[in-house]
């Protein structure tokens, strides 16, 4: 059975040592603060009074993370069967549990001596100095333990170097009181944990969620019914982009009264709107893009030049995979970002197949997802760059076949290569009709690519050689008749 440690009596010989002294003495003073006469402050009094108090709780919070990382190296409390976490809880029970496991994580990196480490160490530890500017740009234990969780997920995926320039990027973005906040800096830590992370990991685990998407319907209460939707990063973004259109407050035209609908109520009603026009028009060619949503992504990126990913407006983080199979079908708005991102120009969408190419694709793949051996109908499915549009594949029907999203999602997972070819004339007619051809190879896309690029390659210009000498005069010849 395990004892709870007892608590330690600091004697007046005890005042001067490291740490435990100066909080004795500052918990001595605070005692004598006065609380119930705040009232007497002046206003600038009050502001002082909340930076100072700042500035002690940032700095209590650091020395929190040493006193725990040399309890951890001296494992105190574990042999009566103590955790780190509860024995810390133990010793301080008025502490908040997230703040001690939160510096319970950032201790354990201190303790360790990780190298790679040190920088977000440093960081942390700023908040305890004496130079007021290097408190100013300190890194918030919370912001640390993030960092430290990201650094501990992928260490033994990720390439090394790579991991701590990462790591050294969140650490400078997270500093200070103008850095990221908590949110901001999870939706970063995905983008990096993407980027991070080996190719083949991430769209693996991609497929895994994707697979895992779900609608279940319930009972819900006084006899209405519940619909529980879970769904992966792509599906996520897509609903929201759609909902969100469709779910702002609406004035009511008679009266001009706001919209009374509640937020959950606005969102539902957009979903049922979105089903009623799909399924009011099943046979249709679709009037606008399949994809309306916003996504920031390198071009580097999109053209697979090197690794990342994209994000979207709401912080959903996108795999490079994912956006290369949305880019095939959807709206693209081509904005330049300067290094600080900030916007310098921004072209107008683009809609990369038209109503009538796609109209066109329906009646050549037959109505139907080319993807061998499967019969889905062509109204589930997307026109596809047969040599992607980010690699500079035109959009023209001969570079285009329909596939559903699943097979679309194996094409580009696996980069299969596809092609249209005609298919052998019969007795006694023309050329046969086109259809499209994919080589199930796993990366025969990189074949189709080369040989389209060097179909494509231009004639080199003409090398100029030295000036032609000229020869000798002509001799006139007889008169022409």
């Amino acid at each position: 059975m395990a004892i709870s440690p007892g608590a330690v009596t600091l004697t007046a010989s005890g005042i001067g040592r490291p740490v435990v002294g100066s909080a004795v003495l500052a918990r001595g003073v605070l005692e004598q603060a006065v609380p119930e006469r705040i009232w007497a402050l002046r206003d600038e009094e009050v502001a002082q009074a909340l930076t100072v108090l700042g500035d002690l709780a940032a700095n209590v919070r650091t020395q929190l993370v040493l006193v725990l990382a040399e309890a951890k190296r001296r494992s105190l409390g574990s042999g009566d069967g103590w955790g780190p976490v509860d024995w810390a809880r133990a010793m301080a029970p008025l502490l908040p549990t997230r703040d001690l496991v939160e510096a319970d994580e950032v201790a354990g990196a201190v303790a360790a001596d990780d190298r790679r480490l040190d920088g977000l160490v440093d960081a942390v530890t700023a908040a305890a100095s004496s130079c007021p500017q290097e408190r100013a740009d300190a890194l918030p234990v919370g912001k640390a333990a993030q960092i430290v969780r990201f650094h501990r997920s992928v260490r033994g995926l990720a390439d090394a170097e790579s991991l701590a320039d990462g790591t050294a990027v969140l650490v400078d973005a997270a500093r200070g009181a103008d850095g990221l906040g908590e949110q901001a800096l999870a939706r970063a830590i995905r983008h990096a944990g993407e980027v991070a992370r080996p190719d083949r990991l991430v769209e693996r685990d991609v497929e895994l969620r994707r697979a895992h998407r779900s609608l279940v319907k319930g009972r819900g209460p006084v006899g209405m019914s519940r619909y529980v939707l879970v769904l992966d990063e792509e599906g996520a973004a897509i609903v929201d982009a759609a909902v969100d259109a469709l779910a702002k407050p609406r004035r009511d035209e008679d009266t001009g009264e706001h919209d009374p609908r509640s937020p959950a109520a606005r969102r539902a009603d957009a979903l049922l709107d979105l089903v009623s026009r799909a399924v009011g028009a099943p046979g249709e060619v679709p009037r606008q893009a399949k994809t309306s949503l916003v996504v920031t992504v390198g071009l580097d990126v999109l053209q697979e030049r090197c690794r990342g990913g994209g994000m979207t407006m709401a912080g959903e983080v996108l795999t490079a995979g994912t956006l290369r199979r949305l880019a095939c079908d959807a709206q693209v708005i081509p904005v330049v970002l300067g290094s600080d991102g900030e916007v310098l120009d921004q072209g107008v969408a683009r809609r990369l197949f038209d109503r009538a190419q796609i109209r066109h694709l329906w009646l050549r793949d037959r109505r139907h997802c080319t993807f061998p051996g499967c019969s889905k109908p062509a109204t589930w499915t997307d026109a596809h760059h047969l040599i992607h549009w980010a690699d500079g594949g035109p959009t023209d029907v001969d570079n285009a076949a329909l596939l559903c999203r699943a097979h679309h999602s194996v094409v580009h997972r696996h980069r299969y290569g596809g092609r249209v070819r005609r298919r052998p004339a019969g007795p006694g007619r023309g050329g046969g009709a086109p259809s499209v051809e994919w080589d199930l190879t796993p990366d025969s896309y990189d074949i189709t690519l080369a040989e389209w690029r060097a179909v494509r390659r231009p004639v080199p210009p003409r090398q100029s050689g030295p000036p032609r000498q000229p020869g000798p005069p002509r001799q006139p010849g007889p008169p022409r008749p």
